[in-house]
């Protein structure tokens, strides 16, 4: 029976590790087309109510009532060679996710602002074909999250804006894999699935000391989430079932803090250059405790999660009043240890290469649409410990690509 069991510890586990996710993971960034148009690198240069995810300093800046709505569309792709010695490829299940945000801000005359908004902080899946080598520890694996993000901001003068807001976040994960019954013949599946809720906070300064620099700093904390999930299992034979462990599980997880930083130059014509930063704390996610509800059993989870960053980089051409052209790039670090790599999240270092275009149709009513394509860098896994079988390690080699599609309308009067 040790194979059964196995599997199904490591489900629970895999509903925890996919929560917390990396940097580049199941994390979206794309909040925003002006934005994912120019790398992300806007934490210093925003003109919509997508400053309360960016900078809420920003948001006394932005004059008047600021309304933005849009999503991205996520077209991923990924290929797995292995496990090692073998070469046989295998790809993904082709999917399409939308992470949607909306935004909604007003500043009064005098500097005050509040805004809100609603996005996707995390979010992605995969899914690998139903019979494939590694069936035994992923096939289809969902996650959303949605942060309502209520926010106030004061422009203290011409200088210095500062911001701080509470972000609440909703969690669902839904995971399926397969179930080996060894040394009995036979399969089985099991879909888990789970729901939380945590609450956390963000703030940031933004200065503009010159007509032609501007600084932002921004903080968002992390947000423990409480999660609760349950098992479905299809196809178990009545005589086995007395070998699960349970159905329900609990644990909490941290997701984890981020700090953003950015400049902005605009001394040249038309064109402003943007860079930016982003460090992600995952050091905060070392190990996790689950427990079964029934409160007879217990499992650690070692995570061993490193920091991870973001560099970023983008411009700003405006050619007309009508429309504005973007560009940039982007380098997303990998905080994976190699071992603890798993296919429910193939993840690398990762280039980013971005362009997009801002069309205003009134003075009021505009749109902007940005493009990413997402290169990883080819990893090979030799020491991982990920099994998909006892004894039967997960090395072999990962490919993996995404192209992003952002569109979103706004409203400023």
């Amino acid at each position: 029976m040790r194979i059964f069991s196995f599997s199904i510890i490591t489900l629970i586990i895999h509903l925890i590790y996919a929560i917390p996710a990396q940097t580049g993971g199941f994390q979206v960034n794309e909040h925003g087309a002006r934005g994912t148009a120019m790398a992300g690198a806007i934490f210093s240069n925003i003109n919509d109510a997508s400053a309360v995810y960016f900078n809420p300093g920003a948001l006394g800046y932005v004059n008047g009532t600021s309304i933005l709505f849009g999503s991205t569309l996520i077209f991923p792709d990924a290929k797995f060679r292995g496990p090692a010695p073998s070469i046989e490829k295998t790809e993904i299940v082709k999917r399409v996710f939308y992470p949607s945000a909306l935004y909604a801000s007003h500043t009064t005359p005098g500097g005050l602002a509040y805004g809100i908004g609603v996005f996707n902080p995390y979010g992605l899946g995969t899914e690998w074909p139903s019979d494939w080598v590694g069936r035994f520890i992923a096939i289809k694996s969902t996650l959303r999250t949605f942060s309502i993000n209520p926010t106030v901001a004061y422009k203290i003068n011409d200088y210095i804006g500062v911001g701080a807001g509470l972000n609440y976040v909703i969690g669902d994960v839904e995971l399926t894999q397969a179930l080996s019954f060894a040394p009995f013949a036979g399969e089985g599946i099991v879909n888990l699935s789970g729901s939380g809720t945590g609450i956390g906070w963000n703030v940031g300064l933004y200065l503009t000391p010159d007509p032609n620099v501007a600084i932002g700093l921004a903080y968002r904390s992390s947000a423990q989430v409480d999660f609760t999930g349950d098992a479905d299992y299809s196809g178990i034979p009545q005589q086995l079932l007395g070998q699960l462990p349970g159905e329900d599980v609990s644990t909490s997880v941290s997701l984890p803090a981020n700090l953003h930083a950015g400049i902005t130059f605009k001394g040249i014509s038309d064109l402003t250059i943007n860079f930016g930063y982003q460090y992600v704390f995952w050091e905060e996610v070392q190990d996790i405790t689950i427990e079964f509800i029934d409160g007879e059993t217990t499992q650690s989870l070692d995570l061993n999660y490193s920091d991870g960053y973001i560099i970023r980089f983008g411009l700003e051409y405006i050619l007309n009043s009508t429309i504005a052209l973007r560009a940039g790039y982007l380098f997303d670090s990998n905080p994976t240890p190699e071992e603890y790599l798993t296919p429910r999240l193939p993840d690398s270092d990762r280039h980013g290469f971005t362009i997009g275009v801002g069309y205003n149709f009134t003075e009021t009513f505009g749109v902007d649409v940005g493009y990413m394509f997402l290169r990883f860098v080819e990893r090979t896994v030799e020491n991982s410990n990920i099994e998909y079988a006892p004894g039967a390690l997960m090395n072999g080699r990962y490919n993996s690509s995404a192209n992003l599609l952002s569109l979103n309308f706004r409203l400023n009067f």
